[in-house]
């Protein structure tokens, strides 16, 4: 694919993040700020691709099964201002995972595979930061190993790789789907306490199906405790009801020339009023237009909560709804997840 050109210097896409968060993005007087955002995104594209080539290598190499999915994506607009404005003193030019690549692999022995392949590897980039949430998971239950690379190319630039187990994956998709539903944004801490909390509790039940660390607030309870309040929590929230209910609302259409071909980039807008999924599909060499295209549709739907916008890039069309289930309503294995679990059948 075509490298973006940076077009504007680190200092200016600093101050443009400083007026993006401050100002109300709808600004007409901020149209330069959002171009040095989208071409500060946009200039992650060809490392990105890069780093997904060496990442699907090793992903091959890690999976004993052969069953995995490896994809990419160029975070959203209101994702990158919502950062900021949460760590005050950030600068967009330093965020570390503008440009994200995410590995799913069958176990979580596979995912510790991948993790030493990549220790084990030298790099021109240096490995910034590593944290392992299978071992210590978030407070939320969120679980999985993030590895953040600062790049040796200059002007610098940081770019993160996901690692994460099929169930851990099912999880993190749970989270985001009833985040849509539910107009919160359970994935970032906010929204309804009891649906935080069935969360917490879900991963810990997974982490228990796995063998692995509990999140901390359930590590003292039984097998027999955690499933008994796992499956009280899925009846009193109707949750698997839910789930059947309003996911099977979603239209999915399409549209694009560059469909069935591998290197896609596919943008995805995700509309939970009138329950539509639209994708449109652009060809390696369209990363521009593609960009262009993402802003468009961020700045137009920037202060209405209903509509979720992403660019990815999953290497295949085909393999797009495993890899970003999430976008497209899709929670089948974990309905199937949370049946087991209701008729006492799950460990």
């Amino acid at each position: 694919m075509k490298s973006t050109e940076l077009l504007y210097s680190k200092s200016l896409i600093d101050k443009s993040g400083e007026q993006l968060k401050q100002k109300g993005a709808q600004d007409i007087e901020l149209e330069e700020a959002w171009e040095a955002l989208s071409n500060w995104r946009a200039y992650h594209a060809m490392p990105l691709d890069t780093f997904a080539k060496v990442l699907k290598t090793r992903v091959k190499k890690a999976s004993n099964s052969g069953n995995f999915i490896v994809a990419q994506r160029l975070k959203r607009a209101p994702s990158i201002l919502l950062k900021l404005q949460t760590h005050k003193t950030m600068r967009l030019s330093a965020m570390q995972d503008i440009g994200g690549l995410r590995a799913i692999l069958d176990t979580v022995d596979e995912v510790y595979n991948l993790l030493d392949l990549y220790k084990g590897s030298k790099s021109k980039h240096s490995l910034f930061s590593l944290d392992d949430y299978i071992q210590e998971p978030k407070a939320d239950g969120y679980r999985g190993i993030h590895l953040v690379y600062k790049l040796s190319k200059a002007p610098s630039l940081f770019l993160e790789i996901q690692m994460r187990s099929h169930l851990q994956h099912i999880w993190a998709t749970g989270v985001e789907v009833f985040g849509t539903l539910k107009s919160s944004s359970f994935k970032s801490g906010y929204g309804d306490q009891k649906w935080l909390e069935f969360f917490s509790v879900l991963s810990a039940v997974f982490s228990l199906k796995e063998k692995v660390a509990v999140v901390e607030k359930y590590s003292h309870f039984s097998k027999a405790q955690l499933l008994e309040k796992a499956g009280k929590m899925i009846k009193d929230l109707q949750v698997i009801e839910q789930l059947s209910i309003y996911t099977a609302l979603y239209k999915i259409s399409s549209g694009g020339s560059a469909r069935g071909r591998k290197g896609n980039y596919s943008l995805i807008l995700l509309d939970s009023i009138n329950n539509t999924i639209k994708v449109t599909t652009y060809g390696a060499g369209q990363i521009d237009e593609a960009t262009s295209a993402y802003l468009n549709l961020e700045k137009k739907y920037f202060k209405n909560d209903n509509v979720n916008i992403v660019l990815v890039n999953s290497g295949d069309i085909k393999k797009l709804e495993l890899s970003y289930p999430n976008y497209f309503m899709d929670t089948k294995i974990l309905v199937r997840n949370l049946s087991l679990i209701v008729m006492e059948g799950y460990l």
